[in-house]
């Protein structure tokens, strides 16, 4: 137990989604002192509620089994989901401890928004019909801005205060990621001996949400009665025993499709580099993004 029940985190990865958050989130778990709640995605800094006294102590009792020694984390991709959820930085600076720190992890736009087709796709959220549904929602493009979504974080906080890191990067020098975080975080990592490297939260394999599930979830048994008193790990393999598995990777966009979405997201990848004062992180999009306007005499 803390001997701060009021305690909250001190750090933050705010996304983005389907970007290898859950990878990062399990192995900082399994390899630090860093304390991460039951449920990934507490999403508390999305909601005005926090600013309430009773809010407030809601969102710390996420924490209330961790350790006095153990660093607090958040990990919540909708902090990055604009425009969806505002203000989210405004609250975490009204509720978070001063000299928080963010994390946040960015993949190749254009894959980000098919993987998160994807996954909706397995949530039974979207049809399989990918090149309409990528078109008709402007979140998979906006939630692939990172520019945007990064802009009031470094804004507020400072560039010393966070980080970003590529999912390209993070795939293959994990170790090397994960050293560099731990020591921004202010923790120390365990080695990696008999702790395999493993990707967490994948679509391919995954059962789908059907009518079946969603009547079980949403009744008041399971609410009241199986979900407080059945064990996380025991709750997923009912829902993997229950609903039939897809594979998603099947469903792939037109060329022209493609095409839209690298027009669509160059300039905010472009934007991101320069915000960086880093090379372009994904080339293949560089040539795509328009010159820099110049200011005349």
């Amino acid at each position: 137990m803390v001997d701060n029940p009021d305690r909250l985190p001190e750090l933050l990865i705010i996304g983005a989604m389907k970007s290898g958050t859950t990878t990062l989130y399990m192995q900082l778990a399994e390899r630090t002192r860093v304390y991460l709640a039951e449920n990934k995605e507490p999403h508390w800094l999305t909601k005005d509620e926090v600013l309430t006294p009773e809010g407030k102590a809601r969102y710390a009792g996420v924490y209330r089994n961790a350790r006095p020694d153990e660093l607090l984390c958040d990990a919540s991709t909708g902090y990055t989901k604009l425009p969806q959820h505002t203000a989210v930085v405004e609250r975490a600076l009204k509720v978070l401890p001063d000299g928080f720190r963010v994390v946040y992890l960015v993949r190749n736009p254009v894959e980000r928004a098919l993987s998160h087709f994807r996954h909706e796709f397995v949530a039974g959220s979207a049809s399989d019909k990918i090149d309409d549904e990528v078109r008709n929602s402007e979140n998979y493009l906006n939630f692939s801005r990172y520019a945007m979504q990064l802009r009031p974080w470094l804004e507020a906080l400072g560039r010393e205060r966070v980080r970003v890191v590529t999912f390209e990067r993070f795939v293959a020098n994990q170790e090397e990621v994960l050293s560099e975080l731990a020591e921004f975080a202010g923790v120390e990592l365990q080695t990696a001996s008999g702790i395999p490297a493993k990707a967490y939260n994948q679509s391919k394999n995954k059962p789908r949400r059907n009518a079946l599930w969603d009547a079980i979830y949403n009744s008041k048994v399971y609410r009241r009665l199986i979900r407080p008193n059945l064990p996380v790990g025991l709750r997923l393999r009912l829902f993997k025993l229950l609903l039939p598995k897809t594979d998603p990777s099947g469903l792939k966009p037109k060329d022209e499709t493609l095409d839209w979405l690298r027009e669509q997201l160059a300039p905010d990848a472009a934007e991101l580099a320069e915000m960086l004062g880093a090379e372009p992180l994904w080339p293949e999009l560089a040539s795509l993004a328009p010159p820099p306007e110049t200011v005349s005499d």
